[in-house]
């Protein structure tokens, strides 16, 4: 988990490199949104739909499809998107041997990953840059007063955190060393 621009898709081809299957929750938010006809650069629209999809099914939704997901998947699962305590602690509950793995990196760092990423839904601009990352530390709650629920949270409790502030090459050492760890203590 992590912040935009910290190097999660990065981290997740790795991971599959390495025989993990990745969730990623954000795709699970695409199709739904497929399903229902909505489009996902319809912020008003994708805003209106995730907010009745979590009032009608709860706040842990989307981790509850991923877990659909996981059963069916191999052993070695990593799980990208994770945005609320609520659908890490429904993970945390349902799934054994779970681990957080954080990235981080600087503000300006990943504001300038974005932009030569250009994807369609990547900010163009600072402003546009820190409108999302206010709202990626939230997760999807809306007061400040609530972020003790949001991705910050849940990067605070990390059990392993990988600074992603190099090259390419020295995150996926850092990565190899925290899974080295994590088997070590099975």
């Amino acid at each position: 988990m992590g912040l935009p621009g910290s190097g999660k898709s990065l981290a997740a081809d790795m991971l599959k490199k390495r025989g993990f299957e990745v969730i990623e929750l954000g795709d699970i938010w695409r199709e739904l949104l497929k399903k229902n006809h909505i489009s996902r650069f319809d912020p008003k629209g994708t805003r209106e739909f995730t907010r009745k999809i979590r009032q009608q099914y709860g706040k842990d939704v989307y981790a509850r499809y991923a877990f659909k997901k996981v059963q069916k998947k191999r052993h070695l699962v990593a799980i990208m998107g994770i945005r609320s305590t609520y659908e890490m602690d429904y993970l945390k509950m349902h799934l054994d041997n779970i681990y957080t793995i954080a990235l981080l990196a600087p503000m300006g760092m990943r504001f300038e990953r974005l932009k030569t990423r250009g994807k369609p839904e990547d900010p163009k601009t600072l402003k546009d840059f820190r409108w999302l990352n206010t709202r990626e530390r939230r997760g999807f709650m809306k007061a400040p007063s609530e972020e003790k629920h949001g991705v910050m949270h849940i990067i605070r409790s990390a059990d392993y955190v990988i600074a992603n502030t190099s090259t390419v090459r020295k995150l996926e050492e850092n990565l190899a060393g925290v899974l080295k760890k994590i088997k070590a203590t099975k």
